[in-house]
């Protein structure tokens, strides 16, 4: 099933950058640190910045005389500082405007003693204030780093005034929030001394008053929950001092703001419940600026853990949980040969699946529910359903450890669209080991079609879809199948009576996510599919059919022969194939007959030792020859129409021989003409 969460043709557009701007000379950054009595955490603080290695940063560190120790630990880094301070200070407020007023950055911010920046976000940071002159402030997507090592990501959210005003104020991060100098200017230049918690609340209301926030889609900073804290420990005086402070903003607007904006002011200052914030979205959501996505600025994902990256998870830190795995290896993997992509439709009860014995075959989802009817296992497997995924976790655990011979493939994070939108690494429900692959995901867009719907590039990401078969299709491509058939994609589908529905769909319906209260699941191979307790997404199979068509266009434009064998169904988007007629004679005989995991390193191996000097390891093993891909590949690129005449030459010449029906029926057409030849002659 797909997300079904972000449409094709969304409301808000995403921010384009301008290929103009450039970050030639990279803005100023100025970061202030205060500090007081926190030497536990005090140096990853530091780090966390200095080793960004931005390479025009201002680095203040103010210390209000610590008496733990933490003056020693400063001092480790005292040459890279631009400004150190020790000495007793009035308080938090007290130490940021001592700091920032030793700063003289393009863009500020300040990270305070518990906290992190991640790897990357100052060069992010930069870019995208170089990129983007219109953009004067901006903020990340919400993280924190709890004691017990997890890390949690929160869904990135849109920022405006108007729904500040409306209570919806809770999570501008200040960790992950930068501005220009200008606007700090326009602003007063200053920390208010009025209020005791919410500093940075109090500045972000004013900041509104000269200037949108934009929101990056992706984590800047991170913050830290510890015990003692003193954010958390005064939490209910920081939220009484914000819904002070935005009561007092919403009774100065100026007259002409709320002339404009008055159908969309509250008649009560509060702040709003989950239920509220989901009721006012669409009407709020007019106002929003555009979202900065991660494409936008040339940053990996594979950067973004707070702690250095291990080949191991580790509960008690979030190393490596958002890190990408290098899937180069798999680019023309199987290089001219094809493939079946099955999806779950209730045709699979109509076709003789023995007959995909030795074949090339990518599983999905709850495909483990038809193990007790089949002697064969699929080669490759996917699953990126944001409510799929985590309720069926641990089947796939087991499933995969079952069947070693799997290669997997998921979403390196799981982004839930209902319910509480949460955002966490899909390595805490489904730790690595041998033969999982986890990749980057991208939100599908209309920016730069039909490469923003279908990637051709599935190292660098794989678009989010709207059917997990669209993913399917975009790693098949990249492993260089040119044949590929799909079976049991049905797309059709009845959502049952008595199926509990929530959220909100692409188009404002209810019920985007689901929850089956029966063993009745009339849409898939087996009724318990989605059955009692399941959860899953509306199939909103107009949206699945439009990826579908982008699918085609990206396989025409590549050569790749994209079939629909399944039996039936309404996905008319392909040319239709019998899915008989594929095995008739010995036609199968052309296929690799994996008996082994297929994963990079085995195959290359077993190709390499095949191999004259000079060729590639690339291979196509056909009829049990070795066709030699590197040459084939490169006449490909230099002339597409002869390398697919060759090759369809090739494959009925390999029919022909393995076939000895269509030897005799060529000998006897040979014989025939040879006899006519002769018969003309007297």
């Amino acid at each position: 099933m797909g997300f079904g969460g972000n449409p094709l043709k969304r409301e808000r557009q995403t921010l384009p950058p301008d290929p103009k701007r450039t970050v030639l000379n990279p803005p100023s950054i100025s970061i202030v640190t205060p500090n007081f009595n926190s030497v536990e955490y005090i140096d990853r603080t530091m780090k966390s910045v200095l080793d960004q290695n931005y390479p025009n940063l201002e680095y203040v560190v103010i210390d209000g005389a610590s008496t733990d120790g933490s003056q020693a630990v400063i001092d480790k880094y005292q040459d890279r500082l631009s400004a150190y301070v020790s000495e007793p200070d009035q308080g938090h407020v007290d130490a940021l405007s001592k700091g920032f007023a030793m700063t003289s950055g393009d863009i500020m911010g300040w990270i305070n003693s518990d906290d992190l920046l991640l790897p990357g976000s100052l060069a992010a940071i930069g870019e995208l204030f170089s990129k983007y002159p219109e953009v004067e402030w901006v903020t990340g997507q919400p993280s924190a780093l709890h004691d017990d090592g997890t890390w949690k990501l929160h869904k990135p959210l849109s920022w405006s005034r108007i729904r500040f005003l409306n209570g919806n104020y809770r999570w501008i991060q200040q960790e992950s929030t930068f501005w220009r100098r200008s606007l700090w200017d326009r602003a007063g230049a200053h920390l208010s001394r009025d209020v005791d918690i919410a500093v940075d609340f109090e500045l972000w209301v004013r900041f509104f008053r000269h200037a949108e926030l934009y929101t990056y889609q992706m984590p800047l900073g991170t913050f830290r929950y510890r015990e003692g804290q003193r954010s958390v420990a005064f939490a209910d005086r920081y939220e009484a001092e914000t819904l002070s402070i935005i009561q007092r903003e919403a009774e100065t607007l100026d007259d002409a703001y709320r002339k404009t904006f008055q159908a969309m002011l509250p008649e009560t200052i509060h702040p709003l419940t989950p239920a509220e914030a989901d009721a006012l979205d669409r009407k709020l959501s007019i106002c929003d600026p555009p979202m900065i996505t991660a494409e936008d600025v040339s940053r990996r994902e594979e950067s973004l853990s707070p702690e250095p990256t291990s080949s191991v998870i580790r509960r008690d830190t979030a190393e490596y949980l958002l890190t990408c795995d290098d899937l180069t290896p798999f680019k023309d993997l199987h290089a001219g040969e094809r493939c079946f992509i099955m999806g779950n439709g209730p045709s699979l009860n109509k076709m003789d699946l023995g007959k995909l014995e030795g074949e090339t075959v990518f599983g999905c989802n709850s495909i483990f529910l038809l193990f007790d009817r089949i002697n064969w296992r699929p080669t490759y497997y996917a699953c990126v359903d944001s409510r799929v995924l985590p309720d069926r976790a641990a089947d796939i655990d087991n499933m995969l450890a079952d069947c070693p011979t799997i290669t997997a493939f998921f979403p390196n994070e799981v982004v839930e669209h209902s319910g509480e939108m949460r955002r966490f690494p899909t390595r805490t429900i489904l730790p690595p080991a041998e033969g999982r692959y986890y990749f980057r995901e991208q939100q599908n867009s209309l920016k730069n079609l039909p490469y923003s719907m279908f990637s051709t590039d599935i190292d660098d990401h794989i678009v989010q879809p709207y059917t997990v078969t669209i993913t399917m299709l975009q790693i098949a491509i990249y492993m260089g199948f040119s044949e590929i058939y799909l079976i049991g994609c049905d797309t059709d589908y009845t959502v049952p009576e008595d199926t509990v529905k929530e959220g909100v769909k692409a188009n404002g319906e209810a019920g985007l996510a689901l929850t089956s209260t029966h063993d009745n699941d009339p849409n898939h191979f087996d009724p318990r599919y989605f059955g009692a307790g399941r959860k899953w997404h509306d199939p909103q199979t107009d949206m699945m059919i439009e990826h579908h068509r982008y699918a085609r266009t990206v396989g025409e434009l590549l050569g790749v022969e994209i079939y629909n064998a399944t039996v039936g169904g309404k996905l008319e988007v392909y040319p239709r194939r019998d899915f008989d007629s594929l095995f008739d004679g010995n036609a199968a005989a052309t296929v690799t007959k994996p008996r082994k995991p297929v994963r990079p390193e085995e195959n290359n191996r077993r190709a390499t030792s095949l191999l004259p000097a000079g060729y590639s390891a690339e291979v196509e093993v056909s009829a049990g020859r070795v066709w030699y891909a590197g040459p084939a590949l490169k006449l490909r690129e230099a002339s597409p129409l002869l390398f697919h005449a060759l090759r369809a030459t090739r494959r009925f010449a390999a029919r022909i021989l393995a076939s000895p029906l269509l030897l005799l029926l060529l000998a006897g057409m040979l014989g025939l003409a040879a006899w006519i030849g002769l018969g003309s002659r007297f």
